[in-house]
């Protein structure tokens, strides 16, 4: 398969520091084989099943990358965000276990 052959090298390309697998994918296409084929440690988007068990243990390899995004946004407010509560609408198990 063409893709499982582009994320492989990607992988091993060493001028390059992450891939995102943008999903959803065709029908066609198993996501989860292809997650599991980028390495851990250019998973941007943290789905590899290493990266997510990290983030549970809340010791992550990487942040995700929308979560880290959305709390750099919120920090430019200079409101103080320590014990304040989030509501996180939305299907995804990523964004609200990194907030």
């Amino acid at each position: 398969m063409a893709l499982t052959n582009l994320i492989d090298r990607l992988n091993e390309d060493a001028a390059v520091d992450g891939i995102l697998l943008q999903l959803p994918l065709p029908a066609h296409l198993d996501a989860s084989l292809l997650l599991e084929r980028i390495r851990p440690d250019k998973d941007v988007d943290g789905f590899h099943p290493y990266n997510v068990g990290r983030l549970a243990q809340r010791i992550p390899l990487l942040r995700p990358c929308t979560p880290k995004g959305i709390i750099a946004l919120l920090e430019s407010t200079g409101v103080d965000l320590y014990g304040l509560d989030a509501v996180v609408v939305g299907a995804s198990n990523i964004v609200w276990q990194a907030m």
